[in-house]
């Protein structure tokens, strides 16, 4: 696998990088990774999730090393290492609010890949949050004295790296974490308009030359509706068949 020279000098950040497909054109945006082994309900698996949130930027330091590719990801369970590059390979997430079963709605609906059951969206999309704050909830993030401080930086670092910066198509499902005024300045795009109804809107932007889509939108969880996720799913359609 070919890993990007951009995506190298990335992980210099040493901060949380994400998951999926590094070569893909789309990438997606969450708050935080949702995860807190302190809550008491399903207390082993947060602890893999929050070991593998801090191994994210070591563990891509290894893929690039070894070369590794999505296709030679074993399935993955709980006595192996979550590999960030195919992150839970294998696994089925039954629950209809999670984010991961509507990022594979939308995935679906953009590929048209109608029938699809498997959780395979993590081979046309990068994954990532715009906090590095780990946290079960929005709630108890913000509560975290740090988090407007390093919100701020990661927007100011990570987010205008060459790595970020060179999807075509960038979808930040992260709501208030990020406003119009920083879409257009990081991104170097211009709004141009606005969908969707109550609860269910998202933002259009892009820029001069039209070789960027930025869709700006709720977090995609819980009672997201498929027709929102039908039509993010279109405008991106239309911008990769322009």
């Amino acid at each position: 696998m070919q890993y990007p020279e951009n995506f190298l000098k990335v992980l210099d950040l040493n901060t949380f990088i994400g998951t999926g497909n590094p070569n893909s054109k789309i990438l997606i945006v969450g708050k935080e990774v949702a995860t807190d082994p302190e809550n008491g309900k399903h207390t082993e698996l947060e602890q893999i999730n929050l070991e593998a949130f801090n191994r994210n930027c070591t563990d891509w330091r290894n893929n690039v090393q070894n070369n590794v590719s999505q296709k030679s990801i074993t399935k993955w369970n709980r006595s192996t290492d979550n590999n960030p590059l195919y992150a839970f390979k294998g696994e089925q997430i039954k629950e209809p609010g999670h984010t991961w079963n509507k990022y594979q709605k939308l995935n679906n609906y953009i590929f048209d890949k109608l029938n699809n059951k498997e959780l395979n969206f993590q081979e046309d999309f990068f994954i990532t949050e715009m906090s590095d704050l780990p946290s079960k909830t929005t709630g108890l993030a913000q509560r975290k004295k740090e988090f407007k401080e390093k919100l701020k930086h990661r927007k100011e670092t990570f987010f205008k790296s060459e790595f970020i910066q060179n999807f075509p198509i960038i979808i930040l499902a992260s709501n208030d974490y990020i406003n119009g005024e920083e879409i257009c300045s990081i991104f170097n795009v211009q709004f141009i308009e606005e969908r969707g109804c109550s609860g269910q809107r998202f933002w259009i932007h892009s820029n001069t030359e039209k070789s960027r889509l930025v869709i700006h939108t709720r977090n995609l969880s819980g009672s997201v509706s498929d027709k929102l996720l039908k039509d993010i799913a279109s405008e991106v359609k239309l911008f990769l068949n322009n």
